[in-house]
């Protein structure tokens, strides 16, 4: 996704072209609040345009691709007791909806390596980047099953992606060795977790830093002021 500056913001125009990769994973809420901040920062940031790639980076590839509610999944990965998880969930909740974002306690989860292979098909059509965001805020608002592969055809459909052909990528296993490069690579990088973004190749940020965070790191990439 290519972002141009708004006429009348206090952006000043480098002349100097963004490339960010963000690997990121749709079950991850930091990367629900990752992907908020970034973008309020990159309405600020001293750069004429920006372009946002999305890379795969599946946290738990050995989940079951059968849907169960999200504290099961917290439960069984990090022990504890289902109000615990729920209570951690929560905490979640107070922050997101701090930042106007939707934010729903009863998600399902499961294996989102489908998910990124139609990503991947999303990006061959230019439409990445908003695909993914309907997905992920209607995911966490509790609204959208990406589970679902109607559904998931569906929100690529009106992302712009045919129906016909996402349907193909799910009946068979194409892009899923993209999916698994695009994992490697960053682990090659050292991610073991994302939100993890990259600003033209180098400078790096992990975790779901601020949106002041991940200003400064646009700044110190373009090498001008915050």
């Amino acid at each position: 996704m290519t972002t141009s500056t708004s006429p009348g913001s206090s952006t000043r125009d480098t002349g100097r072209a963004l490339v960010i990769e963000v690997w990121t994973d749709l079950g991850c809420p930091w990367c629900y609040l990752g992907k908020h901040r970034l973008e309020q920062a990159i309405t600020t940031a001293a750069v004429g345009q920006v372009r946002v790639v999305l890379r795969s980076f599946q946290l738990d590839p050995d989940m079951a691709a059968t849907p169960v509610p999200v504290p099961e999944v917290f439960v069984a990965k990090h022990g504890g007791t289902t109000e615990h998880a729920r209570q951690m969930e929560s905490q979640m909740a107070e922050l997101a909806k701090a930042e106007g974002l939707p934010y729903s306690l009863d998600r399902p989860a499961a294996n989102t390596f489908d998910v990124h292979r139609v990503l991947h098909l999303a990006r061959t059509h230019g439409v990445a980047t908003p695909m993914f965001s309907t997905l992920q805020r209607g995911y966490f608002a509790g609204l959208v099953n990406p589970f679902d592969q109607d559904v998931l055809i569906q929100v690529a459909a009106d992302a712009g992606v045919p129906a016909q052909e996402t349907r193909a990528v799910l009946s068979g296993d194409a892009y899923a060795q993209a999916v698994r490069a695009e994992r490697a690579t960053g682990a090659a990088l050292g991610i073991t977790g994302v939100p993890f973004a990259v600003f033209n190749g180098t400078h790096a940020v992990a975790g779901a830093t601020s949106v002041r965070g991940y200003a400064a790191a646009i700044a110190q990439t373009l090498g001008v002021s915050a």
